[in-house]
């Protein structure tokens, strides 16, 4: 097997503290203060809503455990790129890094940028447009990265920090500040059991007219799983982690851990201070539940500093990705000597020239979309089946390499072998089939065509670039 501290160009800088920082920071975005409402619109009672965002954060845990196999024992540079290149070929992996670089990283951090530009514009209304304050905060983000590792981190480090305090503010205002009366409808002051009880017959009769249970779970998942992405984001740091057999499975687990511990007090929360029916129904017309919670305990106060913790929670989601991102880039260019130029070189300091180049490619996507009253959503549309897909055959890597390297093991090993992988591959394989399926019906057949089409220009162009990858990959 290769030796990654032989491939580790970087110093290792980066902590246990530092590495729960990056996963906690990426997982937690915008999408808590939007989607549980919306989920709440989606399942019958609040039983069923705490029990799917559990599944969700258990499918989130088995890909940490995944991953955790694969990083502690292959902690190689470019996280997702080392592992695909070594189970499939380096082909694969070059696949892999050119849909990042034009597809999966910048609509990542253009979605996130755009719901930031979004809540910056109620705060300071009458001053800069929506993709304005986007662009600002890529450019802003893109340039303390620049400074350096250790600034980076310690940006992400106080981000991430600020965003959790944040929210438990937020929850601690739902449960100890209570709505007067008058401010409520009659419905909300009903008692708990006596709405979820109407909900279930609600739920009775969506399924008499013929729409199942399990729709409305899985559909409910789509959201779910939609804010507990980026955790695998640590694999792209790994060769730059103290202790990585020990820290990176720590880490993982802490990070999904303490992600899904505040997703399940924001719902909690929400519950508590709005009631289930109004919570439900607050998502049905894709209303933000927080804000109108916050505005009720707290004024118009309370909503522009939830509207300020917003933008805070989307700053770290967005350092975080782009600390991360261009690590995919240099190490593909360490395979590909004539891409040195434009993603870096071997020296660990080139990582500013992918930094600039996604920050462009960001904008790009942020103008094209920023006006567009659809644009988040077709944002998400045109990342999810890409960043799905290649999730998923990253841990079939792994069952790959047990095969492949069988008995050359240093690292964890993920327990439950081969369940664990075969049930998060499946919930990879669902969440393309969903992804797919929204866009048809959305008919944006014109983005799929275009972006699988670009997609399938990286794998060409694979076939045309020297590979220095090749020789090292037999050893």
């Amino acid at each position: 097997m290769e030796s990654s501290d032989s491939n580790s160009a970087t110093s290792r800088v980066l902590t246990l503290f530092d590495c729960v920082c990056i996963i906690v920071g990426t997982i937690i975005g915008a999408g808590i203060f939007k989607m549980p409402a919306i989920v709440a619109s989606n399942v019958p009672n609040v039983t069923w809503l705490v029990a799917v965002w559990v599944a969700g954060g258990l499918v989130a845990l088995m890909g940490a455990l995944c991953f955790a196999e694969l990083t502690t024992t292959y902690p190689d540079r470019g996280g997702d790129y080392g592992y695909l290149k070594r189970g499939y070929h380096c082909r694969v992996g070059f696949a892999f890094s050119w849909a990042a670089f034009w597809v999966i990283r910048p609509t990542s951090i253009a979605l996130m940028a755009m719901i930031f530009g979004e809540f910056a514009v109620s705060v300071f209304p009458n001053s800069l447009p929506l993709y304005a304050f986007a662009g600002l905060s890529v450019i802003g983000l893109s340039l303390t990265n620049l400074i350096g590792v250790r600034f980076g981190k310690a940006s992400q480090n106080l981000l991430t920090v600020a965003k959790v305090a944040g929210i438990l503010v937020v929850v601690a205002a739902a449960f100890l500040v209570w709505p007067s009366a008058e401010g409520l409808d009659q419905d909300v002051l009903a008692e708990v059991p006596a709405q979820i009880s109407n909900a279930v017959d609600s739920a009775s009769a969506s399924e008499d007219s013929g729409e199942s249970t399990w729709e409305w779970f899985w559909l409910s998942m789509v959201f779910v799983m939609f804010t507990f992405g980026g955790w695998n984001d640590i694999a792209f740091v790994a060769s730059e982690t103290r202790n990585p057999k020990r820290n990176l499975l720590r880490a993982l687990v802490v990070g999904t851990g303490v992600v899904l511990l505040v997703y399940l007090l924001v719902n909690l929360a929400l519950v508590a201070g709005l009631g289930f029916e109004q919570m439900a129904s607050l998502g049905s017309r894709w209303e933000n539940a927080t804000s109108v919670l916050v505005e009720q305990n707290m004024g118009p106060l309370g909503k522009d500093l939830l509207s300020i913790l917003v933008c805070v929670s989307c700053l770290g989601a967005i350092n975080a990705m782009i600390f991360t991102s261009p690590r995919i880039y240099w190490a593909t260019a360490v395979d590909y000597p004539s891409l040195r130029l434009v993603a870096g070189d071997v020296s660990g300091k080139g990582c500013w020239r992918g930094i600039l180049l996604q920050g462009v490619v960001t904008i790009a996507y942020i103008l094209t979309f920023g006006d567009d009253k659809n644009g988040v959503e077709n944002l998400t549309a045109s990342n999810a089946p890409y960043f799905w897909s290649f999730l998923g055959l990253t841990v079939v890597t792994l069952m790959i390499n047990r095969v492949r390297f069988k008995g050359q093991f240093e690292g964890y090993r993920v327990p439950f072998y081969p369940v664990l992988p075969v049930l998060f591959v499946g919930a990879c394989l669902f969440m393309v089939y969903r992804s797919w399926t929204y866009m048809m019906d959305q008919e944006l057949w014109l983005a799929t065509a275009i972006i699988g089409g670009w997609v399938l220009v990286g794998l060409i162009l694979s076939f045309l670039l020297r590979n220095e990858a090749q020789q090292s990959l037999k050893q």
